[in-house]
């Protein structure tokens, strides 16, 4: 069963999920039409993070009193690099790329951070719990409204993360391009505790789409669904099928879908 949702709200002053707009979610400030200015590489050591990562804040995010959600970017495997002097691979892609030309939607509420893996392989599960658990701590963010995406290598990463961790933290995940099978086995249906939109191409000789295909059906196969869990597979497009999904130009607005999605039973830091 391949499952293809159209969401496609306008985007403007207000954010409005359902036709309701959240009173949750923060107000955000006017932006000055150029993100990359709220952009700004942390390189490893900087921070008491265990990784170098980017960080995009939204206008007017020095608001006292507002929580935001956040939205974790883990890149793919060619953008690993020494969380230093390498940090800039972390824009070739996704929503660090869109900020980084300034083709970011600004009013978009998210606090966007993309941490670099700064070792061989795929981001690790317990990287991203642990960057997770930094975030919470140093940033203004509301601990029931936690996103995660990734593209290839770190969607891998990103859905290892849900078959060790399921809805412990995060409140919704966009995997493009990735590999669930290992989650699946891990977690069983246990992943469908967590709004999943996954994303794919059918001619991808990198990751096969059955990484998508094959543990999207199994949870939709569960005799108890417990959240939202659909996915999109591109006809005839290859590895690379998160430009359009994160530019928004295939017409499918992940990011008011995130936006639909609280988790009240995410354990916070202390």
């Amino acid at each position: 069963m391949v499952l293809c949702w159209l969401f496609q709200p306008t985007i403007s002053q207000a954010i409005f999920v359902n036709n309701f707009e959240k009173s949750d979610l923060p107000t955000i400030a006017t932006g000055n039409g150029q993100p990359s200015s709220r952009h700004t590489p942390k390189p490893i050591g900087t921070t008491d993070a265990a990784q170098g990562y980017y960080e995009y804040l939204p206008a007017g995010y020095e608001t006292p009193g507002q929580e935001y959600p956040l939205l974790l970017f883990i890149h793919g495997l060619g953008e690993n690099g020494n969380g230093d002097s390498q940090l800039n691979r972390v824009l070739a892609n996704g929503p660090p790329k869109l900020i980084n030309n300034n083709s970011w939607h600004e009013d978009l509420p998210f606090v966007v951070l993309s941490p670099q893996r700064s070792s061989n392989g795929c981001t690790s599960s317990n990287q991203i719990r642990d960057f997770i658990n930094y975030a919470l701590i140093n940033y203004d963010i509301n601990p029931t409204r936690v996103y995660l995406t990734g593209i290839s290598c770190g969607a891998i990463g990103a859905w290892n993360y849900l078959g060790k961790n399921t809805n412990t933290q995060i409140a919704a995940m966009v995997p493009i391009a990735g590999n669930g099978k290992s989650a699946y086995n891990n977690a069983g249906c246990d992943l469908g505790k967590t709004p999943i939109w996954a994303f794919h191409g059918d001619n991808d000789g990198t990751v096969d789409v059955t990484g998508t295909t094959t543990p999207i059906n199994k949870i939709l196969d569960c005799q108890s669904p417990l959240a939202d869990v659909s996915m999109v597979i591109y006809p005839g497009v290859g590895h690379n099928s998160w430009r359009r999904t994160y530019d928004l130009s295939a017409g499918h607005d992940i990011y008011h879908w995130l936006l639909n999605f609280r988790n009240e039973d995410a354990i916070t830091v202390p």
